[in-house]
């Protein structure tokens, strides 16, 4: 069962710290406990705040005391349930005979009346009295406020002279004060409540209350004057947004009364007001930290998905490419069907792509850096997009140089390509318009770069420039842009990741981006990344040709009949002789009856009853020297694949023929090396 406690728990440094504990059991979906989730608290400050009330309580208790009205609560049959001194006073009777006695006089909550009173003593009195619905040790109950007005009207002036002393009370108070007339003017206000809106001394008289509040607000301010009007009473107004003499807004609470003259006749309106600035923003900080938590929550949540979908497709688009690539060698190259079946190849090829930038974005580990072309990064990148592109929108490529190398990993920077070209299609719409793309090299001295870009350094970059003709950004927004989440689209149909996700790869990749944008003028992206000091090279493209062969013997084991039938086509097409399995554990015992028949193991990596890298690990204990190739389609181990003793090569599904016959190869030419070492 849940359990929650308190303990008291001493700190390296001796101080005492109060927590709050609560553990609660873990159950997993078959009601099994799975583990217990403990959680502690300190809660130092808390009962701290706890004692200061419990002082402030007494504090208060002897001001009640102390205090010259009468104070006295009344359960619902107007049974003394607790009176002050001042009040047992008025009563002529101790405070002790009277609780426990009916009061006398029939009350009604939010009533202000004038009473007469007729105390033990004898002596008619006339007190004001004003009730309030309360509660008293958990009942309901009325808290009554007594004050002796008989000789009010004879104090007048001894009132008038006390006057000055009550406006010196208001203006050393930290609370803002501010009397009204009837028609909203300021007649009166003391220095708290001139520092609350930033005002000079004299500069609020007969200004109206609208004009330091938006439009929204005043409408229920206004509604507010009117209820305190209609009704006589008080009213609570909370978290008033204000807005200061400089422009910046302020949140309040607000304590707003009916201003009576002598003859009780409204003259206008008064009210006490907190500056509750920081709690508000601190509320608002804590909404916006939680929205950004549930984002980035469901942003895994889709990657995750992602991933997963990533998986299957990649296993249909196995046998797409491969069987594609084998009707290929048979159709006769100038034929109808091979330009058909070369379009179903780069469709496929194309979807590989984009299944492997959802691998990227569902993964967490880090990618690989080497030296990358850019060109041909972009151009691929552009042309994955082209299907997404409405034809009302002309893609123009201005690429000025043939060879630029960059130290990147590829699948980061061509998202980076994508995000800004996708973000550029989204900024025209449906609307006709240009995104262009531009690729040239820069170079920056010293003197020229710490004018423009303090954070980077002389040298040589390439500059990758994406332009749209859309809407533009507003200045306002420019700042912000790149921020997490920040996004000016509507509701629903952006995240506000995308700039933030190029931004991080470029500063990653010691780079800049910058932007320029005018409403109406559309916008344009810059990229700075780092040239590839000379003599860098990019991985070799290799050209078209025969594919290595051979005539070793290969176990190849897929639980999908049509992938290994695919494969075992391409494999011995090659000129290797292939034995295959559907079955990892059927796999296992053909290689244990023979283990000296099979000179490579190539298997796909999730399977039922097996995966593939424990049949790895199960054949190199039969035979430790028998390499092994992994295919997989989507994995959150991929790097620890690659760095197992048991696998010798990882190759990410889909795999085509001339990308399995290049690492089948590699491998074999690998082992003969080292046996004739």
């Amino acid at each position: 069962e849940p359990a929650r406690f308190e303990a008291i728990h001493i700190s390296a440094d001796g101080r005492e710290h109060v927590v709050d504990f609560s553990i609660n059991p873990i159950y997993d979906e078959n009601g099994k406990l799975r583990c217990l989730l403990a959680e502690s608290r300190d809660i130092t400050g808390s009962k701290q705040k706890e004692s200061q009330l419990l002082e402030a309580y007494n504090k208060l208790d002897k001001l009640i005391s102390l205090n010259r009205d009468g104070i006295i609560v009344v359960d619902k049959e107007g049974v003394i349930l607790f009176i002050n001194p001042a009040g047992a006073d008025m009563l002529g009777r101790s405070a002790d005979e009277l609780v426990g006695m009916e009061f006398g006089w029939p009350v009604t909550a939010q009533e202000s009346a004038e009473i007469e009173l007729l105390p033990f003593d004898g002596l008619p009195r006339v007190s004001e009295i004003y009730a309030a619905e309360t509660q008293w040790e958990g009942k309901p109950a009325y808290l009554l406020s007594l004050r002796d007005v008989t000789e009010r009207r004879q104090a007048e002036e001894a009132l008038k002279q006390s006057e000055e002393k009550y406006r010196t009370v208001l203006e050393n108070m930290e609370e803002g004060y501010f009397e009204v007339d009837l028609a909203g003017n300021y007649t009166f206000y003391n220095a708290a409540m001139r520092n609350i809106l930033g005002y000079p001394d004299e500069e609020l008289k007969g200004v109206n209350y609208k004009h330091y509040m938006n439009e929204q607000t005043a409408e229920k301010i206004y509604k507010d004057y009117n209820w305190v009007y209609r009704t006589g009473k008080p009213y609570k107004a909370l978290d008033i947004e204000l807005i200061r003499k400089d422009g910046s807004v302020c949140y309040v609470d607000a304590s707003i009364y009916l201003r009576r003259d002598s003859e009780i006749n409204p003259i206008g309106f008064k009210g006490m007001v907190r500056d509750v600035t920081e709690r508000k923003q601190a509320e608002q900080e804590r909404e916006k930290l939680e929205a950004q938590l549930r984002q980035s929550q469901k942003m895994e949540a889709i990657g995750t998905l992602a991933g997963g979908i990533a998986h299957d497709f990649n296993n249909i688009l196995s046998s797409v490419i491969g069987y594609t690539e084998l009707s290929l060698d048979e159709a006769e190259k100038d034929s109808t069907l091979h330009r058909n079946l070369s379009q179903v190849l780069s469709a496929g090829n194309r979807a590989k792509d984009l299944v492997r930038q959802i691998l990227a974005l569902s993964r967490q580990e880090e990618q690989e850096v080497k030296p990358a072309p850019v060109i041909p990064l972009v151009k691929e990148a552009l042309k994955m997009l082209r299907s997404t592109i409405p034809s009302s929108i002309e893609v123009r490529e201005n690429i000025r140089s043939d060879q630029l190398i960059v130290n990147a990993d590829p699948t980061q920077l061509h998202q980076v390509i994508v995000n800004l070209a996708t973000n550029a299609r989204q900024a025209m719409a449906e609307e006709s318009g240009v995104l262009e793309v531009a690729v040239e090299s820069v170079s920056f001295d010293k003197e020229s770069i710490s004018k423009k870009y303090v954070d980077m350094r002389p040298g040589n970059y390439v500059r990758i420039t994406v332009s749209d003709t859309g809407g533009g950004i507003s200045e306002q927004y420019l700042d912000k842009i790149f921020e997490p989440y920040f996004t000016t689209k509507e509701k629903g149909t952006g995240t506000g990741l995308g700039l933030s996700i190029v931004h991080g790869i470029v500063k990653r990749h010691s780079g800049h981006i910058s932007v320029y944008s005018e409403p109406g003028r559309g916008t344009v992206f810059h990229v700075y990344l780092p040239l590839a000091a000379q003599g860098a090279e990019s991985a070799p493209v290799q050209k078209e040709g025969t594919l290595p062969a051979g005539t070793e013997s290969i176990l190849l084991v897929d639980d999908e009949q049509p992938i290994v039938e695919m494969q075992q086509m391409m494999l011995e097409s090659l000129g290797y002789r292939v034995a295959s399995r559907t079955s990892a554990v059927e796999a296992l015992e053909a290689f244990r009856s023979n283990p000296d028949k099979f000179d490579i193991l190539i298997t796909d990596m999730a399977m039922p009853n097996m995966s593939g890298d424990k049949l790895a690990v199960a054949v190199k204990e039969i035979r430790p020297d028998i390499p092994v190739i992994l295919c997989t389609g989507f994995s959150q181990k991929l790097n620890v694949f690659k760095d197992s003793p048991a696998i010798e090569h990882v190759l990410m599904k889909p795999v085509g023929k001339a990308e399995i016959a290049k690492a089948v190869r590699k491998i074999l030419d690998g082992v003969k090396k080292q046996e004739n070492d």
